[in-house]
C-alpha cells in the first residue's frame, strides 16, 4: 500500500524536514512520490535523488552527497544530486523519453488541467497474492485522474519510434493492463488501486503539493482507463504511431513546447 507513514508527514509539515518539503515545492524540477512501507521519494529526471524516510540515495549516481545536506541545506543538496543524476545519464542511458515523463507530470498538475498527475511509475502491490498466481511485474509510466469524469487513468508515454517495439513496446504495456485490470486478480488489484489513489490525494493535500483540487470518490465507479502519450521526433512519425497503436486505446500527442494532455 502507498502512503506516507503519520510520522514523516508530521516531520515534513512542522518538523525538522520542512525546510526539505518546502524546497521541493519550490523546484519544479523535483516531484515528491507517495511510496510503500510509509516512505515518499524525491525524482529528477526520473532519477530518484532521495528516500526521505532512510535518507538515502542510490550511489549509482557516482559522486552522491551525504543525504544529511537534505535536512539541513537542501538547496545545496539537490543542487550536488541533480549534478550527479546528470551525469549519470549522461555516461549511462538516453532518457529522452524519462524527460518526457516527468515534464507531462510537471505541467498537469493544476485545477486547470484536464488530467491531474497522482504518481509516476506507479507498479500494482502482489503480496495479497499467491506466488504461483501473481502476474509477471509491470510498471506504468504515469497513474492520474482524468478531473471531469474522475476516471482513473494509467499513461504510457513513447518518445520517438524506436520506443513502441520490444519488450516496453506497444503490445506489452497493453498486455499489462490488461492482465492487472480485467484479469484472474483484477478484484484484488482494482481494491489495492482505490486504497493507493485515495492515499496518494489525501498525503499530497496534507503536504500542500496538491492545491484547491477537490477528486470525488467516484473514481471507485468507474473502469480504469489506458491512454498512450507519444513525443515524436518529427512530425512525420504521428501517422506511424497512430497505425500502430490503431483503435485499441486513446492517443494524446505532445510536443517539445506543450507538454499538457488535451
Amino acid at each position: 500500500m502507498r502512503k506516507i507513514d503519520i510520522k514523516l508527514i508530521d516531520r515534513l509539515t512542522k518538523g525538522d524536514l520542512l525546510p526539505l518539503l518546502n524546497y521541493i515545492k519550490s523546484d519544479d524540477e523535483l516531484r515528491l512520490e507517495v511510496r510503500q512501507k510509509g516512505d515518499a521519494f524525491v525524482y529528477y529526471r526520473k532519477g530518484k535523488a532521495l528516500e526521505i524516510k532512510k535518507l538515502k540515495v542510490d550511489p549509482k549516481y557516482g559522486n552522491v552527497p551525504f543525504t544529511k545536506l537534505a535536512v539541513t541545506n537542501p538547496k545545496e543538496y539537490f543542487k550536488q544530486i541533480k549534478q550527479s543524476i546528470d551525469n549519470w545519464l549522461n555516461d549511462n542511458k538516453q532518457r529522452a523519453e524519462f524527460d518526457t515523463q516527468q515534464n507531462i507530470a510537471k505541467f498537469n498538475q493544476d485545477n486547470i488541467s484536464r488530467y491531474v498527475i497522482l504518481d509516476m511509475e506507479y507498479a500494482f502491490e502482489q503480496n495479497q497474492i499467491e506466488k504461483k498466481d501473481r502476474e509477471k511485474r509491470g510498471v506504468f509510466d504515469l497513474l492520474g485522474i482524468e478531473r471531469e469524469t474522475n476516471k482513473i487513468v494509467f499513461f504510457e508515454v513513447k518518445k520517438g519510434m524506436g520506443a513502441t517495439k520490444g519488450k516496453s513496446g506497444i503490445d506489452e504495456h497493453i498486455s499489462d493492463f490488461e492482465n492487472y485490470l480485467f484479469g484472474k486478480n483484477s478484484d484484488t488489484f482494482r481494491l489495492n488501486l482505490l486504497q493507493d489513489v485515495k492515499n496518494i490525494i489525501n498525503n499530497k493535500t496534507e503536504l500542500g503539493i496538491l492545491k484547491g483540487l477537490n477528486f470525488s470518490d467516484s473514481y471507485s465507479q468507474q473502469a480504469p482507463e489506458l491512454v498512450f502519450v507519444f513525443h515524436p521526433d518529427n512530425d512525420s512519425q504521428i501517422k506511424d504511431f497512430s497505425k500502430e497503436l490503431g483503435n485499441r486505446h486513446k492517443l494524446i500527442i505532445v510536443n517539445d513546447s506543450n507538454y499538457k494532455l488535451l
